[in-house]
């Protein structure tokens, strides 16, 4: 529709009053621009750090659910062969260190086929606990670090793919993020705070290709029985169920997917957002937050 047909159209709407004329352009606007949606089925996709934990889960429900092709990365790819055995006439490893330059660009030159890039990757920050905060940190090296893996080398192949998914017809990015995007965890301040910056960036990368046949999906998610579960927790779901629920969402057009239970979450911040930092700051003091493996 013209710009001038549009608004014509809100002006006659306006005469109904105001509650018709938002009506005609919350219409007009769904009618423009239709909801993206992302099916699994038939993708190529690459994600980052998928030789074990939540990455894993996505190359094992890609390929269940029908993916032409998964480019499954790390940064070692000695890591890789059990993954490639999974399906070796679908999945191609490639070394991807997120920070290293040189090897994103090797990935987006061997890789001309994606429509699909997963965000994975991620630095929890260091093996000792002041470091990871902002005070405690003998300098802030360390946090600059989890920003750079958690934030800004995600936007940096986000930048190099997009043009490519946009030359095969679009596809989808998914950013995973954790529902520490929405506050801040004491023991783990550094890794809250580039969740955050993901997120905002993942919300900047949406608005940019909001006219391109990309779904670009916030993933928020909670309890994975990973590596990086609580210590002394049950861990929570599968990495292959977390999957699942992300690819569900993505089907139905979701750009806020919430996973793993991280809704729950979402809803206890939004009942009561004092009470619930309050909780976590007891917990800092009183029985800090662990987790059971570093990267």
């Amino acid at each position: 529709m013209k710009r001038r047909d549009l608004l014509n159209g809100l002006a006659i709407a306006a005469t109904a009053g105001p509650f018709m004329a938002r009506d005609a352009l919350a219409q007009e606007t769904e009618r423009s621009n239709p909801r993206e949606t992302a099916s699994v089925e038939g993708c190529v996709a690459l994600v980052t750090g998928s030789n074990r934990g939540v990455g894993l889960g996505f190359v094992e429900i890609l390929l269940e659910r029908g993916a032409k092709r998964v480019y499954a990365t790390a940064r070692n790819p000695d890591n890789l062969p059990a993954v490639v055995a999974l399906d070796p006439d679908r999945v191609v490893p490639l070394q991807l260190d997120v920070n290293n330059n040189e090897h994103r660009h090797a990935a987006a030159a061997a890789a001309k086929d994606v429509t699909w890039v997963i965000n994975n990757a991620a630095y929890p920050g260091s093996r000792v606990p002041e470091e990871r905060r902002i005070r405690s940190a003998s300098t802030l090296d360390d946090s600059k670090l989890v920003m750079e893996t958690n934030c800004w080398s995600p936007a940096e192949l986000a930048r190099l793919f997009i043009p490519i998914i946009l030359n095969n017809g679009g596809g989808a990015i998914a950013n995973v993020l954790s529902a520490a995007s929405w506050f801040c965890l004491p023991e783990y301040s550094s890794y809250s705070l580039s969740k955050a910056a993901m997120m905002m960036m993942t919300n900047g990368l949406r608005a940019e290709l909001d006219r391109d046949p990309v779904l670009v999906a916030s993933v928020f998610t909670g309890g994975v029985d990973t590596r990086a579960s609580p210590a002394g927790s049950n861990g929570g779901i599968s990495p292959k169920e977390h999957a699942r629920q992300v690819f569900d969402a993505m089907a139905q057009g979701d750009t806020d997917v919430y996973a793993a239970g991280s809704k729950g979450m979402r809803d206890a911040i939004n009942a009561d957002p004092e009470a619930f930092e309050r909780g976590r700051i007891k917990r800092f003091y009183e029985s800090p937050l662990t987790i059971r493996n570093h990267t």
